[in-house]
């Protein structure tokens, strides 16, 4: 177990060497942009809203309520049928307080997908492009795109496109207005 840990111990040590460890200082207190995540963290924030996700659940937990009403009378006094329907409520409810976000800082982008926090660094970026409905940033080798549409998440695309703009002439990112 011992080696293990002398491993661990290599390892941090040449990532914190590289730049790329958990205990890098940027000058302001210890505290590392990279390791704050989420939408509290520094630079312009965009956030939209989900509605479609929630709405699905919500029409689907009346729908199971509706077709176990109109069923035997059996499964409706079943406590597991209410609760089956109350956490669907619950995670509509959750996925609809949980706002997607686009934060822009100086030299990364933060967003959440799938429940995870995804970071990309400026110089991983392929191009950017712009839309009058969505902002599309395309990050080099294989990772998926990042996709902020107007009509699914309540974006706010115009000033999400200007914001980028100005990044990526920064940057030195290819940039997209269609």
């Amino acid at each position: 177990m011992a080696s293990f840990d002398r491993k661990v111990e290599r390892n941090q040590i040449r990532m914190n060497k590289k730049g790329k460890g958990p205990n890098l200082n940027n000058n302001r207190g210890g505290q590392n942009s990279r390791n704050a995540l989420g939408s509290k963290g520094e630079g312009d924030i965009f956030k939209g809203r989900n509605l479609i996700l929630p709405a699905v659940l919500v029409l689907l937990a009346l729908l199971y309520a509706a077709v176990g009403l109109v069923g035997s009378a059996s499964e409706v006094n079943s406590g597991l049928f209410w609760l089956t329907i109350v956490l669907y409520l619950i995670l509509a409810l959750a996925i609809f307080l949980r706002k997607p976000y686009l934060r822009i800082n100086k030299e990364w982008l933060y967003t959440s997908k799938f429940n995870r926090d995804k970071i990309l660094q400026a110089s991983n970026i392929s191009k950017i492009k712009i839309d009058r409905s969505k902002v599309m940033i395309v990050p080099k080798g294989k990772e998926n795109n990042w996709v902020f549409l107007r009509v699914r998440n309540r974006f706010d695309t115009a000033a999400m496109g200007d914001r980028l703009e100005q990044y990526a002439k920064v940057h030195h990112v290819t940039f997209e207005r269609e």
